[in-house]
């Protein structure tokens, strides 16, 4: 534990009063309506929209689990996350400009656009509660968690006056600001905490001796220990993470969870674009930074951790530890910002996106109708304050961050494929969606209670197989949406898949390339970005002649991409 010193207090006084000015800054434009207060206007450019996503993915507790991962399974563990970078290129080239075309506020409303009857109404308000109240509360426990943890271990600090400040400050800049002071605080504290994780990584490496003596000294304490540096995990060893754990991350992980099409903090922001083509772009921008950029910095650190600390105590704990080893005064309170930070850019995106469906989804649409956009604001305070009590409570009930990833990524899983399918098969209904969340819950919750200690990939399988049964078998059981809701649908979103073929020849109306262009970035995409992701990383652990050539890979498949996109607009 280091004893913060002056320099260290000061550095940490200073960044929360500049955020709580810069969030304060747009109090009266965020009063004005609720899609104001939620979506900023909808006028954020790419490179806003991008950034923020990725801020409030570089949330406090996410370096802690890469810490787990890597600890306990090595580089090849991290496919945990970059399984998700699978799904968010399949969301920018897929649904980024769907969902700015519906021009709702929350993903809960396009339910009514795209279903119809009492079952369309049923659903929108189940899934604001599900995901308003829910979720968000789990996310923002987890959060609250982190940050304990982290303080707790690393500084002398005061653990409980720490966090009420700086949740004080979130939540007072949040009600008054709204989406904009979200995102500008997120634009400030992005780059603080990325440059903070650099920092620390940088001294790591220094610590134990350059790049070249980090895998020395990692190959010479056995295979287990040179296994660590792998990029996959080993055919015939599975001592680490066996390959059919592997095989469920990039098969089944990456479509079968909540942000199948999305999820809604970054279906928020893309929400708040300033049109499809900022949407698309922002969404591109977002996966770059959170599965590439950032991500490096925090596995270079967790294998200096290995060397320099050992393992023993708590694995989550090593990152944080690392900061007390080997960072100066001045540059540690430094990186304790960059945590801080991390976790006022997630709490103030929760609150916020979890008031939207509790005032929007349920509120509005159905308990008070007829009210001023003032009400609706003031109405959407209340709400903050609750989530975060609320929020507050359930930290106090967590014990592992990455166990609860992981709780909550299956608990929604067998739900995942039905808000993909929504989009391109006309017969996808009201009760497809309702039956894939109730019956994902349920399987997850039982596993959960009476099958915890088997291993996440086979409670996901077994989850997403259970839901699927269901989910199909109450699609044909129930009746269709209503034609005229579909046709509007098609007019209005353009989906242009085969799966709607029924509706475009009913109605006469026009089908589109978007699927088959679609197809063919997002293919090309994903040799762009795992050949930039592992050429950083070759560069840095395995040598230049690998890092080149999956370089160049990245390159020619980003100039094919812009290409096509060319052509597709033109």
């Amino acid at each position: 534990m280091r004893t913060l010193i002056t320099i260290d207090y000061v550095i940490i006084g200073v960044y929360i009063l500049l955020v709580f000015i810069a969030g304060m800054a747009l109090t009266k434009k965020a009063s004005d309506s609720v899609d104001s207060f939620f979506l900023g206007g909808r006028t954020m450019p790419w490179w806003l929209v991008g950034i923020s996503m990725a801020a409030t993915n570089f949330s406090i507790d996410t370096p802690l689990a890469v810490s787990k991962f890597v600890q306990k399974e090595g580089i090849s563990g991290v496919w945990f996350m970059w399984a998700s970078a699978i799904s968010a290129l399949f969301v920018t080239f897929f649904f980024s400009r769907l969902w700015r075309r519906t021009g709702v506020l929350t993903d809960a409303e396009v339910i009514e656009q795209r279903y119809s009857g009492k079952a369309a109404e049923y659903l929108r308000l189940f899934k604001g509660l599900y995901f308003g109240v829910i979720f968000n509360a789990f996310i923002i426990g987890w959060v609250f968690l982190s940050l304990n943890k982290v303080l707790t271990a690393v500084t002398d600090l005061n653990v409980e006056m720490a966090m009420i400040v700086s949740v004080s400050v979130v939540f007072i800049y949040s009600i008054s600001s709204g989406f904009y002071g979200v995102v500008m605080t997120d634009l400030f504290q992005y780059f603080i905490a990325l440059i903070g994780s650099v920092i620390l990584a940088y001294l790591s490496v220094a610590k134990v001796g350059g790049l070249d003596q980090l895998t020395t000294s990692l190959s010479s304490m056995g295979k287990e220990k040179a296994d660590l540096l792998n990029f996959f995990p080993d055919f015939d060893n599975s001592t680490l993470m066996p390959f059919s754990v592997f095989l469920v991350y990039i098969l089944v992980q990456w479509w079968a969870h909540k942000y199948a099409d999305g999820g809604g903090k970054h279906i928020q922001r893309m929400l708040s674009a300033k049109d499809e083509e900022h949407a698309f772009k922002g969404s591109a921008l977002y996966t770059s930074l959170t599965y590439c950029f950032q991500i490096w910095p925090w596995i270079i650190t967790s294998l200096c951790a290995i060397i320099l600390l050992g393992e023993s105590g708590d694995p989550e704990m090593a990152y944080p530890r690392m900061m007390g080893e080997v960072l100066p005064h001045g540059l540690f309170g430094l990186v304790v910002v960059c945590l801080i930070g991390a976790f006022m850019s997630t709490i103030d995106t929760h609150l916020n996106l979890g008031a939207s469906y509790i005032v929007n989804d349920i509120y509005k649409r159905f308990m008070v109708k007829d009210q001023t956009p003032k009400h609706y604001v003031f109405a959407s305070r209340i709400v903050m304050l609750l989530l975060m009590i609320v929020s507050y409570a359930i930290s106090k009930n967590i014990d592992s961050v990455a166990s609860t990833w992981k709780f909550l990524l299956t608990f929604a899983s067998g739900a995942g494929l039905t808000w993909i399918i929504r989009w391109f098969w006309w017969r996808a209904n009201a009760w497809t969606e309702f039956s894939g969340m109730i019956a994902s819950g349920l399987c997850a919750t039982v596993l959960k209670i009476y099958a915890n200690d088997m291993i996440y990939t086979d409670k996901l399988l077994i989850t997403v197989a259970f839901s699927t049964v269901v989910w199909v078998t109450v699609t044909f059981l129930t009746s269709a949406t209503d034609d005229q809701v579909l046709k509007d649908f098609v007019l209005k979103v353009r989906p242009g898949s085969a799966g709607w073929n029924k509706i475009t020849e009913k109605f006469n109306l026009p089908k589109g390339e978007f699927m088959k262009k679609s197809l063919m970035m997002w293919l090309l995409s994903l040799c762009a970005f795992f050949g930039l992701n592992f050429g950083i990383g070759a560069l840095l652990l395995k040598g230049k002649p690998l890092a080149f050539t999956l370089l160049g890979l990245s390159l020619s498949s980003l100039i094919a991409i812009i290409y096509i996109h060319k052509t597709e607009k033109a």
